[in-house]
């Protein structure tokens, strides 16, 4: 049997641009990147992010999760192709992070700056997470609608190209791109799916990641907005708060 315990917060007044679903036997985490302005799309990121969810989850049961990402984002594309410019080097995207059974398996896929954290049954921990975004140099941010961020220019270099990072947007191509793996399932004890909004407690505040799983997630949300109320190094134009959403699952 399985324990399913979820929780999701915007990082502030609007909507919330992550998303998740779980199934029998799986579950699906998406953080949908923050829109640019002029990204060619009549639609907003909660739109996207949700169809893009519903994509997956309805090929979950198939043979390969790169495959079941390419045709969820070939699904959404189909949905407003006619409507949007999906060329847009800034085109609504979303970072992604899946598991599910299969078997004596629990298989795993990690696309963009999402995380899965897995605690044995004897208290050994291994996190599957995607560093190329983290890795890039980058360049100075700027000013677009209010919140620094890397141009458009310099994201069009980056964004789904060799050498840069990968998420899921309108290009299918990219799930080639997601990492993947297996776990046997009787050796895993809890498994726990983060986007960056809570893996900041990890990478910005400090925490180690069995912390992260003696807390209840609506807990650890709640910690991340503290730290970041009380954090300094956020500038005026600095996205302080940002949406968080984590998904555990606990073998009873």
């Amino acid at each position: 049997m399985i324990e399913v315990v979820a929780a999701s917060c915007p990082g502030g007044a609007g909507p919330n641009e992550d998303f998740h679903l779980v199934g029998d036997g799986w579950a699906v985490v998406l953080d949908g990147i923050t829109r640019y302005p002029d990204d060619g799309c009549a639609h907003d990121v909660p739109w996207y992010v949700r169809r893009l969810g519903e994509g997956i989850a309805a090929r979950i049961g198939g043979a390969d999760l790169r495959w079941a990402l390419a045709r969820a984002i070939e699904a959404v594309n189909s949905l407003h192709a006619d409507s949007c410019d999906l060329a847009s080097a800034v085109t609504p995207g979303a970072t992604v992070a899946v598991v599910r059974r299969v078997g004596d398996r629990v298989e795993w896929l990690v696309l963009g700056d999402c995380a899965i954290a897995v605690r044995d049954r004897d208290g050994g921990l291994v996190v599957e997470s995607d560093g190329r975004l983290a890795a890039l140099p980058g360049v100075a941010a700027v000013d677009v609608a209010g919140v620094r961020r890397w141009p458009v220019e310099y994201v069009a270099q980056v964004r789904n190209r060799a050498g840069g990072y990968w998420v899921a947007a309108s290009d299918p191509g990219a799930a080639e791109e997601a990492f993947t793996g297996s776990w046997p399932v009787e050796r895993i004890g809890e498994v726990l799916l983060c986007t960056d909004g809570l893996t900041r407690l990890v990478e910005r505040y400090g925490y180690e990641w069995p912390e992260l799983f003696e807390a209840e997630v609506g807990d650890l949300i709640g910690l991340v907005r503290e730290l970041e109320a009380a954090d300094p190094r956020f500038g005026p134009l600095s996205k302080r708060h940002d949406d968080a959403t984590g998904v555990l699952l606990r073998r009873l």
